[in-house]
């Protein structure tokens, strides 16, 4: 028999809750747990045909819909993504609520100080995440649960074409805003430039905030013809996007001030793509703790020996990111999902466990 859930979320954006959701969905098929997901929206913000698309171009419709109102009576468990708006006020027992707190945004995780007691539990992508939570709000401490994002290797066939470079190529990937600090990957190719001109090249793929101008952040560089920018790749076809890069050897550079897991870093060592990325605590469990992918982003200097470390090293450093994304599989969220029913006693273990392994 199916166990029923519902995970509900304000928008329909197609970013990256959507990306979980579905990376969840296919998850729960290859390691043959019989779940079965629907997804209420608060309101439509533009990604829902393309979210739906995507579960039928994936081959999910048996395992993940969307539905156009929200029943709770219909669940084991109800998941409520960092949207309080939607979450009653009177909680009844006729399904188990949990929140979800994926948010790296201080401001946006004020609702969980006004979590009603019918929460079951708050469940976080990453280890550190739940540590800097607990010590944000030592009053949910306790209902605080571990459930790692799943990234899992595209099955890709045909690569698609990237442009012919002769430099060596450098890939910013994911929003671009303040938080997110794309303005730290213009400054890491600003330095190489200096270095060796013309010897490398800047990739920017993401949705950019309104305001933040990342044409004038390049030319401001002195970078046009050195960093172009993208637009936001399609969920379908961001495995193969990095495949292709690993192919082509390229390296991605996330210089973030925040993240909760770090979704597209994430995606980009599991396709093998040698990373380098700001030295926040999401990002160093990504990586195991390893000073050969982590700078401090302020420390420009840095992050471009690493840049060019990686370059020189890169059949290892691609072999370093395979390994690592085991951490990340759909065999360890399914692990953590099961886990879940085990209380403190896994959460504790787990913790631990990691904490080992990244020195902590």
């Amino acid at each position: 028999m199916s166990h029923r859930v519902c995970f509900v979320y304000q928008w329909a954006t197609y970013g990256g809750v959507e990306r979980v959701f579905l990376n969840r969905a296919q998850a729960f098929a290859e390691e043959g747990l019989d779940v079965d997901i629907e997804v209420f929206y608060g309101a439509d913000g533009g990604g829902m045909a393309a979210f739906t698309q995507t579960i039928r171009d994936l081959g999910l419709e048996e395992r993940i819909r969307v539905v156009p109102t929200f029943d709770p009576g219909r669940y084991e468990s109800t998941f409520i993504i960092d949207s309080p708006a939607l979450l009653p006020e009177q909680l009844d027992d006729s399904t188990k609520w949990v929140v979800e707190c994926h948010t790296p945004y201080a401001q946006n995780r004020e609702y969980l100080s006004r979590l009603p007691d019918g929460v079951a539990e708050v469940l976080v992508p990453s280890h550190t995440f739940a540590e800097m939570l607990r010590n944000e709000r030592p009053e949910i401490a306790s209902r605080i649960r571990l459930l790692r994002n799943c990234v899992s290797p595209a099955r890709v066939g045909n690569l698609p074409r990237l442009p012919a470079w002769r430099q060596q190529a450098l890939l910013y990937f994911g929003r671009l805003d303040e938080l997110k600090n794309p303005q730290g990957f213009i400054d890491i190719v600003r330095e190489l430039e200096r270095r060796q001109p013309g010897r490398y090249v800047g990739v920017v793929v993401g949705p950019e905030v309104q305001g933040y101008d990342m044409n004038q952040r390049i030319d401001r560089a002195g970078l046009r013809g050195r960093v172009f920018q993208m637009p936001p790749l399609p969920f379908t076809r961001t495995g193969a996007f990095l495949a292709a890069w690993r192919e082509r050897q390229g390296v991605m550079i996330s210089p973030s001030y925040g993240e909760s897991f770090g979704l597209a870093a994430a995606e980009s060592i599991a396709a093998g793509v040698p990373v380098l990325l700001s030295q926040l605590p999401e990002h160093s469990e990504l990586v195991a703790g390893d000073p050969r992918h982590l700078y401090q982003p302020d420390d420009i200097n840095a992050g471009a020996d690493r840049v060019e470390a990686l370059v020189r090293d890169y059949p290892q450093a691609s072999q370093r990111m395979l390994e690592r994304a085991q951490l990340f599989s759909s065999e360890a969220f399914v692990s953590d999902w099961l886990g879940m029913s085990r209380g403190d006693e896994f959460e504790l273990a787990a913790s631990k466990a990691i904490n080992e392994e990244v020195g902590t």
